[in-house]
């Protein structure tokens, strides 16, 4: 794919002669940022920041003799809580209709806060390097960081700017964790912006015809984070951005700006100059507003220019949800819907619109939000809903259901005799669903580990290479794990599941930090409809786990197969390695395999099971799973275009290849499809053990292995960390679509 112009020749990400990945990687360890690049003297953008051709379309300014005489509107707050105050709103109204932008004056922030806080973002840029490298971080945790380019490894070119992050996230933010140099204007800075939001809270709901205090009450903007960038002077602005355009995935940005000016917003296609305003703070509706109007206030597309002058700074503050906010389901404003005015997006949280914005390659131009647009979901015992249903609220039978913190073994106990409508999924789901025990005679490859150390390792390296390469999937067998241990492991998760309720709920979370929890349908308010199971998780992160966050009830079980999962991966590195022609500690060496999440699946028995799904088919995210199955079946593999029974062989681990391993090993090794039928017997147990990167290598870029590239075999994937990986996976749940397209290099056939 062509990638950038670069000083006179095209540039292609498969280009052999350049490695994207090391250059962002030794620009990242100077912690530096893009200031010490104009530090050191350079006259030349570096090759990782030169954009493509279509970025940088329309790059001149509409100050000079282009100019459109459009300008973002200005709202006069003089008077808003009285004589005014019809006037402001409807000023308020018109702007964030047509323009999504506007500049705010008269707001009440003293102009001695604004210039300290301009100051401060500015002379924190201008220490030295070894004052503020010790700040330079790419850890979301921290509440303070410096750093350059946040999604410099996701993107496909980086822009040029250098960032500070304030997360007054819930208001909280220790001023001990922020530089002495910025710590009083920062906190003074936030203190005046509080202020002003509640007044814009209440101002925006009257421009929407609500009450003043619905915005507020939703909770929709109660959390802040203030971010200072940073633009230097450019030697060669017509290569690069400061920011690339895109919209905001917030409800509402207010930005402070300092007399430079870089910043454009497109208005009714052309390039607008947003010229700053003494005193003024910049308003832009972000997409979660125009998603919650439903398309009545409009989230303004926006970008910045480098400049041979500057340098430009600017504070942006992003007001969203915040706390238990971000996992509440927000959709189009029920008082702004009508038969005329039916609702344009379905719901979703605050939390997983930020995972599919974060899955994405960084900012690159597209807007997220028609990823959000209704669609036909599901068949209910005989017509289409659609989400335009007025007498359907999925997104309420949803939160009902996930508070009862039962699962669906909850739903069984109840007595249910018809599956609840958010189980049932759509015909293209459900195709196929009849077993293939008396149909195509397909059956899984098996492999013998017995003798892998000796006289047989060839021919176990054979079979698992065919079976890798031609199925994705195969059993296997003597591998170590005794089987009292397997049945103790199974027969631990099935214990934990059929509990009392009161017992188990302690550890129902949706919080993706938790080493264990319990949960039911970790997608559920991503996913089009929901399946009929439940799990716990276990998060070996680098093979460690307090036992006491385990339940006793299964404790014991969980860490001694563990234990015996670790040794088996051992075996299969050195195995797979080989299998691929590589020496044997190839793979380990990378530590590709190196965390280990273990997930008991439970599916109870199901009333109709033609409705549903135990799981929809999807592939695997990690580099490879390894699953142990009680005797009841139900797993089906997609092979030839059929659905093949997994039939359980009594003592056999199944071993699936997963999208990470295919994209390292360029398609040698292939990620196969599969899905779990609900059946009318069970329940029916599972563990599966996923084995990914973990720690450190979350972060690194991984693509295909080097050494089994060659001229006619070039690299069909970009490089990609397995947590960029992970959000674009998890940002579609479990859809029936692979992830793997999304980081093909599109040249590549």
């Amino acid at each position: 794919m062509q990638a950038s112009p670069g000083h006179g020749e095209p540039i292609t990400l498969s280009g052999p002669h350049y490695d994207r990945a090391k250059e962002a990687k030794e620009f990242d360890d100077t912690k530096a940022g893009v200031k010490g690049l104009v530090d050191s003297g350079v006259a030349k953008v570096p090759r990782l920041f030169i954009h493509p051709p279509q970025n940088l379309h329309d790059l001149s300014s509409g100050m000079d003799g282009t100019a459109t005489g459009l300008e973002v509107p200005i709202i006069d707050m003089m008077g808003c809580q009285d004589s005014r105050r019809r006037d402001v709103v409807n000023d308020l109204r018109r702007a964030s209709e047509t323009w999504g932008f506007f500049q705010i004056v008269n707001h009440g922030v003293p102009a001695a806060v604004m210039d300290g806080m301009l100051e401060a973002v500015q002379q924190f840029h201008e220490q030295p390097e070894g004052v503020k490298r010790k700040w330079y971080s790419k850890d979301d945790a921290r509440k303070f960081r410096y750093d350059s380019n946040g999604d410099l490894f996701r993107s496909q070119v980086a822009a040029w700017r250098d960032t500070l992050l304030f997360d007054f996230s819930s208001g909280v933010l220790d001023p001990e964790e922020v530089p002495l140099l910025c710590r009083k204007p920062v906190f003074e800075y936030e203190e005046h912006i509080e202020k002003l939001k509640r007044s814009l809270c209440e101002l925006l709901s009257d421009a929407l015809g609500l009450d003043s205090g619905y915005l507020g009450e939703i909770e929709c903007m109660e959390s802040k984070r203030i971010v200072g960038h940073y633009y230097p002077i450019c030697p060669e602005p017509e290569l690069t951005l400061g920011t690339i355009n895109h919209s905001d995935a917030t409800f509402l940005t207010l930005l402070l700006q300092n007399n430079h000016g870089s910043l454009q917003v497109r208005h009714q296609n052309p390039w607008v100059d947003v010229s700053p305003v003494p005193g003024a703070i910049l308003a832009n509706i972000g997409d979660f507003m125009q998603l919650v109007s439903n398309d009545k206030f409009k989230s303004g597309v926006h970008r910045v220019l480098a400049r041979r002058t500057g340098p430009w700074v600017s504070v942006a503050c992003f007001l969203f949800p915040g706390g238990i906010q971000k996992s509440k389901p927000y959709g189009p404003i029920k008082e702004l819907l009508d038969e005329n005015h039916p609702p344009l997006y379905r719901q979703t949280s605050f939390a997983d619109y930020l995972r599919y914005f974060h899955s994405r390659n960084g900012l690159n131009g597209e807007s997220l939000l028609p990823h959000f647009r209704m669609i036909q979901t599901s068949p209910d015992h005989g017509h289409i809903v659609t989400h335009c249903d007025p007498v359907y609220d999925r997104a309420k039978e949803l939160q009902e259901f996930d508070e009862t913190k039962a699962g669906v073994k909850g739903l069984v106990d109840s007595g249910v005799t018809k599956i609840p409508r958010i189980f049932i999924h759509p015909p293209e789901n459900l195709h196929g669903l009849s077993s293939n025990k008396n149909g195509t005679g397909l059956q899984l490859p098996i492999i013998d580990l017995r003798g892998c150390w000796d006289s047989r390792r060839r021919d176990i390296n054979d079979g698992i290479r065919e079976a890798s390469e031609a199925w994705g999937f195969f059993q296997i067998i003597n591998h170590g794990i005794p089987l009292d241990v397997m049945d103790s492991m199974l027969e631990g998760v099935k214990k934990f599941h059929e509990q009392q309720v009161e017992v188990k709920k302690e550890l129902y979370s949706r919080d993706g930090t938790k080493r264990v929890r319990y949960f039911c349908n970790g997608d559920l308010f991503q996913s089009k409809a929901a399946t009929w199971r439940d799990s716990i998780l276990f998060d070996f992160q680098d093979g460690v786990l307090d036992p006491e966050a385990v339940p006793s009830i299964c404790r014991e079980a969980v860490f001694e197969y563990q234990k015996h999962m670790a040794k088996l991966k051992t075996s299969l590195y050195e195995l797979f390695s080989e299998a691929l022609g590589l020496g044997s500690d190839y793979l380990s060496g990378t530590e590709c395999m190196k965390s280990e999440i273990v997930i008991g699946h439970y599916y109870p028995a199901c009333p109709e099971p033609e409705l549903t799904l135990g799981t929809i088919n999807h592939s695997d995210l990690p580099c490879l799973t390894l699953l142990l199955q009680d005797h009841h079946g139900g797993l089906q593999v997609l092979h030839e275009n059929h659905w093949v029974d997994v039939v359980p062989v009594k003592g056999a681990i199944l071993a699936n290849i997963g999208d990470f391993m295919q994209l390292l090993t360029n398609d040698k090794f292939k990620s196969v499809e599969h899905r779990v039928l609900a059946g009318q017997v069970g329940p029916r147990v599972s563990v599966a053990c996923f084995l990914s990167p973990g720690g450190m290598q979350k972060t690194k870029p991984f693509g295909p292995i080097k050494e089994l590239l060659s001229e006619t075999n070039p690299p069909i994937y970009k490089e990609t960390s397995v947590l960029e990986y992970a959000a674009h996976y998890i940002s579609h749940g479990l859809s029936g679509n692979s992830a793997l397209p999304h980081f093909r290099i599109r040249d590549s056939k």
